[in-house]
């Protein structure tokens, strides 16, 4: 090469393009999801469907790409130097060698990924062609490098491999559930079932203030009117206090005994053995439990013995399946839009179900927030038991309480404001 040839720099800037041509492949296929992919080439798209073989032969991919990338990066090193050295000597070697670095850093690895990680599947698509036709010419080099390697981490023991983790799974039910492949009830219904072994018995059960419980000293004129106030099927009865309950009692069976005995009727006969279940149960393990034993109802107990509430077999399904009705349900709204933009939700609703409604997202993504109920989290907020018009901030909400029963948080008004203040004080 003369000294004053072009030749070897055009050549570099070729090569340049090519380091980035692989920074952006590695990147995009790395980014790019299987499932938008598989989409588009269900169909129809040759390049999706390419690039869809390439990611279901990552390795192979990442192996093609890496040889590539240290070519690509060796050869423009090389003729930078061996240009630089003819044409200004040996002593400008060492800058040549830093500014080339940082061209190739910049030019050839910081910026292509950078584009690439924003449009992850177009530049997968894009580029699926060639790297396919580089896989194919490279092949025997990346077999034997990749047998290598194998090779080399067959010597040593590494962690259990886990083909998709639950964020994965989550990943992959959000991106059908936009792209269409499945509706938003059964995007809801699967991630729920990957929910059911994290809730506990605490999160679903009826508390013990909404609790209808009969007293084993109760008249039958009592217990009569009680039933007829209620539309439950059973009932859980108690002697001296609702700490101590001793059975529970069939309506069907109660009123046929009732209707066969009249006044006679002895109560305590009747009832059948309660289940006792501590409130850090799972409900993944109590339902098999109950099943077995055919129960439909347990009493939940916390930390002290005391009863904090009870569960049926009902609450534990609607916790998988969402809201089940029957005949003798009153439709109630949970969440009211009001007319001032605001919301009126039950204290009983969840935040993260609040959020949805207001779609807002949490820029703290608190995850054990999301699962907690919107009369909790009030709760945690103030210092003292509060009263209707206290309120809080969380970023942009404000959280109002708009009613009360005895102690107990029955609503919350929520509003966003356009001027957020961030925490949690109340006021």
């Amino acid at each position: 090469m003369d000294d004053g040839s072009r030749l070897p720099w055009l050549i570099a800037i070729a090569l340049l393009f090519c380091a980035a041509y692989f920074g952006v492949a590695e990147t995009a296929f790395a980014s790019a999801s299987r499932n938008k992919i598989k989409t588009s080439a269900d169909r129809g798209d040759p390049r999706a469907q390419k690039a869809l073989g390439i990611i279901d032969d990552f390795d192979r991919a990442v192996t093609t790409i890496l040889i590539g990338t240290n070519i690509v990066h060796i050869a423009i090193a090389s003729i930078v130097t061996v240009a630089v050295t003819r044409r200004w000597g040996l002593s400008a070697v060492s800058v040549s060698t830093i500014l080339t670095t940082l061209a190739v850093f910049f030019a050839g690895e910081m910026l292509p990924k950078s584009i690439a990680k924003k449009y992850p599947e177009q530049f997968s698509k894009s580029t699926a062609g060639t790297l396919r036709t580089l896989m194919t010419l490279l092949y025997p080099l990346s077999a034997a490098l990749t047998w290598l390697g194998q090779a080399a981490a067959g010597l040593t023991r590494g962690d259990p491999e886990i083909s998709v983790t639950e964020d994965e799974l989550y990943d992959i039910i959000e991106d059908m559930t936009e792209e269409g492949t499945l509706d938003e009830e059964q995007g809801d219904l699967i991630s729920s079932a990957l929910q059911f072994g994290e809730v506990t018995v605490e999160s679903v059960l009826t508390p013990r203030v909404d609790l209808v419980a009969l007293d084993i000293d109760d008249s039958l004129e009592e217990v009569l009117a009680c039933i007829k106030s209620t539309n439950h099927s059973r009932l859980p009865v108690y002697e001296g206090s609702v700490d101590n309950i001793i059975g529970v009692l069939q309506i069907r069976r109660f009123i046929k005994a009732y209707l066969r005995e009249g006044d006679a009727l002895a109560l305590r006969p009747l009832l059948d053995e309660v289940f006792f279940v501590h409130q850090s149960t799972n409900i993944d393990e109590l339902l098999p439990i109950m099943s077995k034993r055919r129960l439909n109802m347990a009493v939940v107990t916390d930390n002290y013995g005391g009863t904090l509430g009870i569960v049926t077999v009902e609450d534990i399904l609607e916790e998988l399946v969402g809201e089940i009705w029957d005949e003798d349900d009153v439709v109630e709204e949970t969440v009211v839009d009001l007319p001032d933009g605001s919301v009126e939700t039950d204290a009983d609703e969840s935040v993260s179900d609040m959020f949805e409604h207001l779609a807002f997202k949490d820029p703290e993504e608190d995850e054990e927030l999301v699962n907690t109920l919107m009369g909790e989290w009030a709760y945690e907020q103030f210092t003292a038991i509060p009263r209707v018009g206290n309120s809080f901030r969380y970023h942009d909400l404000e959280i109002t309480v708009s009613e009360m029963e005895h102690n107990r948080i029955r609503k919350l008004k929520v509003i966003r404001r356009l001027d957020p203040e961030e925490g949690g004080e109340e006021t």
